[in-house]
């Protein structure tokens, strides 16, 4: 009689006869009416099927999605099966089985029957996992000790002290072992014991389990019995087999619902006249079963709380670079100031300052790091230190720069770099000198005209700090008249993605600064400039996560129509709708 045996899916073990007078013969997949209904959505309706021509089996794929496969090959058509062939249909594995029908003997001609050699060593592989072929099989006590087992793993996320309590208790439960085995495997493809115990206590430090046995299970996923592994032909000539006095041994692999093999537990003895049964190796599938459960849900304990500290640490290392930008916006007779900030992480690497000089003047910064995180925000911090000091040792802004860039080569920053735009500005005189290393060029939105455009020439762009050493950056003038804005941002802004891919770009911030709206309020101030490039990065991107860390500064000298807007002191110049994330909500000084 032929049929199909469960070795992995459904309940291994569960043997499917095969139908002889049904020309149709077994139908397989997962439609309700099949014959061994799969029920998993990568398995078709009807998938495969076993027949029978002219006494010769044949297994045959039904033109299904995910392919049939005999003996890990593609199964192309139809196939004729023989004794021992194995049959994969997605995540389900049969061994298709054939015993052949022979008439019986004459009586006088039957053999003697002879007493079974207890030195016979006999070898099983099925399947792991089944609880429910234990629960059919196992006397009560051992069930007792299964569902111990099962309630001590329900009840702790600390998997390294119970490992040791789950290998008393299969003492207690198989007699015959002399030897328990706990063993992960971990990167990259170590075999660690986790838990070695022995009958003599003695033993347990020169303890060895085979490598071949643990490799064997780990590799196919299946549990292994063997009555005598020093006989045993499947593991080849194996000399940890000899060298340990390994018998008849247990292997059972630790895996998780999506076949990762987490380890295997292993049970052997040293003895002749202690043997393992079938029954004994399910018993140890279902506990490795329930052992796979808790290591996984103890793994995933561990990386929540791994996560939930790093949550932790970024939140105070956001607090801390939120506390190296300016606190307080200056306060500059008749001009207005605009600034935002928004990393694309808990923390970044844009940059923006505020700096005041001894001669009155007032540098303001702004620079993008390379790169985004926590490295970026510790080069950043460096900048700002830095830029302190370069402003209050020299006066000239192409000489800070310079020394600034210097600095910053000299602390050894390898590959890293950072882009940088500054502005000098001069309030008695209303100009403001402009060097830009390698930022995006600084531009300027002049009331009078609605004029948008570069404040500077983009080839006076120098390099980006941290790249050339003794690099000469020039300084460009630039005359304010009232209503003339320069604003100064990273290429978070201009890099901006909407959910098509579309970058914002400088077109974008032309749109939005020459809108009907914008051309028809008699100009618009520092603050309205910075708000509508903001808000206008947000409408592009509709709800897309922000690629890149964001900064902008605007400022500019208000017109009298702009004055007398700013002593409304109903208005609140200063307010802008932020991103959730880490934005610094942007406070600008009334006017009195």
């Amino acid at each position: 009689m032929a049929a199909l045996i469960v070795m992995k899916g459904l309940t291994p073990g569960t043997r499917y006869e095969l139908p002889e007078n049904n020309p149709a013969g077994l139908i397989m997949g997962r439609q309700q009416d099949c014959t061994i209904v799969l029920d998993n959505n990568s398995v078709s309706r009807q998938h495969a099927r076993i027949f029978r021509i002219n006494d010769v089996w044949y297994v045959e794929d039904l033109k299904s999605r995910n392919k049939t496969y005999l003996n890990h090959e593609e199964l192309q058509g139809r196939a004729p099966l023989k004794d021992g062939d194995r049959i994969k249909i997605c995540d389900y594995l049969f061994r298709f089985e054939e015993t052949p029908q022979r008439k019986p003997l004459p009586a006088a001609m039957a053999p003697e029957i002879e007493p079974i050699n207890e030195q016979f060593s006999v070898q099983a592989s099925i399947a792991s996992g089944s609880v429910r072929a234990v629960l059919d099989s196992q006397p009560s006590d051992k069930l007792r000790a299964l569902l111990d087992i099962s309630t001590q793993l329900s009840k702790t996320l600390d998997i390294k002290s119970l490992l040791p309590q789950i290998a008393e208790t299969l003492f207690q439960v198989f007699r015959q072992a002399d030897r328990c085995f706990i063993i992960t495997r971990e990167e990259p493809d170590q075999l660690v014991p986790q838990v070695i115990k022995t009958r003599t206590k003695d033993s347990d430090s020169s303890a060895r389990f085979s490598r071949t046995i643990v490799r064997r299970c780990l590799d196919t996923l299946e549990s292994y019995l063997s009555e005598d592994a020093s006989a045993d032909q499947n593991l080849g000539a194996a000399a940890s087999i000899a060298e340990f006095r390994i018998r008849s041994v247990l292997c059972a692999p630790i895996v998780t619902p999506d076949n990762k093999a987490l380890g295997v537990i292993q049970l052997d003895t040293q003895q002749r006249n202690k043997r393992f049964t079938q029954d004994d190796l399910k018993l140890l599938c279902a506990v490795a079963g329930q052992a796979a459960v808790a290591m996984e849900n103890a793994r995933l304990h561990e990386n929540l709380i791994a996560r939930s500290k790093l949550d932790r640490d970024l939140e105070i290392a956001r607090q801390v670079q939120f506390s190296f930008l300016p606190q307080q916006t200056p306060v500059v007779p008749n001009y207005e100031i605009f600034h935002f900030y928004s990393p694309a992480q808990m923390v970044g690497g844009d940059y923006y300052d505020f700096l005041p000089m001894p001669d009155g003047r007032l540098a303001l910064f702004v620079g993008d790091v390379a790169g985004k995180g926590v490295p970026a925000a510790l080069l950043m911090a460096k900048l700002s230190a830095e830029a302190r000091y370069c402003t209050i040792t020299d006066t000239d802004p192409a000489s800070i720069v310079c020394k600034l860039n210097d600095a910053l080569i000299s602390a050894g920053m390898l590959d890293r770099f950072i882009a940088l735009a500054a502005a000098f500005l001069d309030p008695k005189t209303n100009r403001v000198a402009l060097v830009n290393a390698g930022q995006m060029t600084p531009m300027i939105y002049r009331a009078s005209d609605e004029f948008v455009g570069d404040a500077m020439s983009s080839s006076m762009s120098g390099t980006p700090l941290g790249v050339i050493e003794g690099f000469p950056y020039e300084a460009v003038e630039v005359q304010l008249q009232p209503g003339d804005t320069i604003f100064m941002f990273s290429d978070g802004v201009s890099d901006a993605m909407s959910p098509t891919g579309d970058m914002f770009g400088i077109q974008g911030i032309h749109r939005v600064l020459r809108s009907d709206s914008a051309l028809h309020t008699g100009g618009l101030r520092p603050n309205e400039v910075g708000q509508r490039i903001i808000q206008g990065v947000r409408q592009h991107a509709r709800g897309r996560d922000q690629n890149d860390d964001i900064a902008l500064v605007a400022f500019g000298l208000l017109d009298e129509s702009m004055l007398a807007q700013a002593n409304d002191s109903s208005i609140n110049l200063g307010e802008v709708d932020v991103p959730q994330r880490g934005a610094v909500t942007t406070k600008i000084q009334k006017y009195d």
